[in-house]
This record gives C-alpha cells, sequence and structure tokens, in this order.
C-alpha cells in the first residue's frame, strides 16, 4: 500500500508480498462477533482502540491507510516499534493491530488472528548497492531471503 524509492546509490530487490492479519484478543473478538479462523471486517473496528507501529515506519502508513480505505482514522491508544510488543499488548486487551505474517507472534491462548476479507499486503524487499544484485553472493543471500516466505 505505499511504495517507497530507493535512496541514491541502493536499488531494491522485491523478494515477496505477505498477507497483514487483524490481531486482537479472544474475548474482543466474541464481543465482534468474529469466529476464530473467520475474516475480518476493518469497517467493524472503527472504534477499536488501535496499536499502531512506530510513525517512522511504513507499516504505520499501511495500518493508516488500511483503516482509511475501510472509512475511518484509527483511534491509536498506543505505538511501539516492535510488533513482539503491540502483540503483547493485544494479549494484555489493550487494543487491536495490524501485524504482517512473519511478524506474528506463535499461536496462543491470548491471541486470535484474523485474515482480512479485504486482503493488505507488505512488499518485502532486499536494498543492496546499485549494480550488486547479479553478484553471486548477493544473489544467493536474495535468492534463500525468497525462499524464507514459505520456510
Amino acid at each position: 500500500m505505499l511504495p517507497r524509492p530507493a535512496p541514491a546509490g541502493c536499488e531494491h530487490t522485491a523478494l515477496f508480498d505477505e498477507p497483514v492479519h487483524l490481531v486482537l484478543h479472544p474475548a474482543d473478538a466474541v464481543d465482534h462477533r468474529l469466529a476464530p479462523g473467520a475474516q475480518a471486517d476493518l469497517r467493524r473496528f472503527a472504534n477499536a482502540p488501535w496499536l499502531l507501529p512506530g510513525p517512522e515506519t511504513a507499516c504505520h502508513e499501511m495500518t493508516q491507510r488500511a483503516c482509511g480505505a475501510a472509512g475511518f482514522v484509527p483511534r491509536a491508544v498506543a505505538v511501539a516499534g516492535d510488533f513482539a510488543v503491540l502483540a503483547a499488548l493485544v494479549a494484555r486487551r489493550a487494543g487491536v493491530a495490524l501485524i504482517p505474517r512473519m511478524a506474528l507472534p506463535s499461536p496462543g491462548p491470548d491471541l486470535s488472528i484474523h485474515s482480512l476479507r479485504v486482503p493488505v499486503h507488505r512488499s518485502v524487499r532486499a536494498l543492496h548497492r546499485s549494480g550488486t544484485g547479479r553478484q553471486p553472493g548477493i544473489r544467493h543471500v536474495l535468492d534463500r531471503l525468497t525462499m524464507a516466505r514459505d520456510g
């Protein structure tokens, strides 16, 4: 939802896109009549307290845009630069958060994780110096990173 240009002297290689999930406390899921594993409609969370990534991150803007596309501005009650912190706050029932798949914690009894009815994806890219993407060592790392999405 938010492409960013590469800094001068650098280029990026697209690795993959990953889904973003709504994460909330199971009791909040029950309050919203959201069954375990059911897709979530962000519009239903317009009045929820939101836990946001730090404003210096692309994921902060992604959350703002995803909520905006659903017709509301999220009411932030906490901001953290680490998805593990956001998940811990969700587990304490402090609010709801959008968290990319790779940043999701292990499922536990204090988290209800839901795909979105209108999917949101985060693009994962590797940044490297211009012209180095075909060098064998760099190419090997890029290939391994691409394979990491499945493992």
